[in-house]
C-alpha cells in the first residue's frame, strides 16, 4: 500500500480463517495453530489487527491463544482467564461463548503436551 501524497509504502497482508463458524470452534486445534504460526511468521511490523462479524467471538479467542502461545514460547508463566479478564477490559465481550473459553484451554492444553511430548523425545 503507498500514500500517493508522502510516497510512504506499507505492506499488508490479509489473512483469512476460514474454518471457524459463528459462535463456534473449530473441530481440532491444528489448522488454527498452523495460522497463528504463519501469522506470526509474516508478521513484520505495526499491529496484527483481527476481526470477525461482531469482533469479540473468534477474534478475542484468536487473539487470546496468541498471546498466550507468545508467553509459552518465551517460558514464561501465564493464566488464561487473567489474559481472557484483561482483554475484557479493553472490548467488552472478548471470547463470547463458553465453548469458545473451553477452547482456548483445549488448545493450549494441547500444545503443551505436544511441546512435552517433543521434549520427552529429545531426552530419550
Amino acid at each position: 500500500l503507498e500514500d500517493i501524497q508522502t510516497g510512504e509504502l506499507r505492506h499488508i497482508s490479509h489473512l483469512n480463517f476460514t474454518a471457524w463458524p459463528d459462535h463456534d470452534t473449530p473441530s481440532q486445534p491444528d489448522d488454527l495453530i498452523t495460522f497463528i504460526s504463519y501469522m506470526r511468521h509474516i508478521h513484520k511490523s505495526g499491529p496484527i489487527i483481527t476481526h470477525c462479524s461482531a469482533g469479540i467471538g473468534r477474534s478475542g479467542t484468536l487473539i487470546c491463544l496468541d498471546v498466550v502461545l507468545g508467553l509459552i514460547s518465551q517460558d514464561l508463566e501465564f493464566d488464561i482467564s487473567e489474559v481472557v479478564r484483561l482483554m475484557r477490559l479493553q472490548r467488552h465481550g472478548m471470547v463470547q461463548t463458553e465453548d469458545q473459553y473451553i477452547f482456548c484451554y483445549q488448545v493450549i492444553l494441547y500444545v503443551l503436551r505436544r511441546l512435552q511430548a517433543e521434549e520427552q523425545q529429545r531426552n530419550s
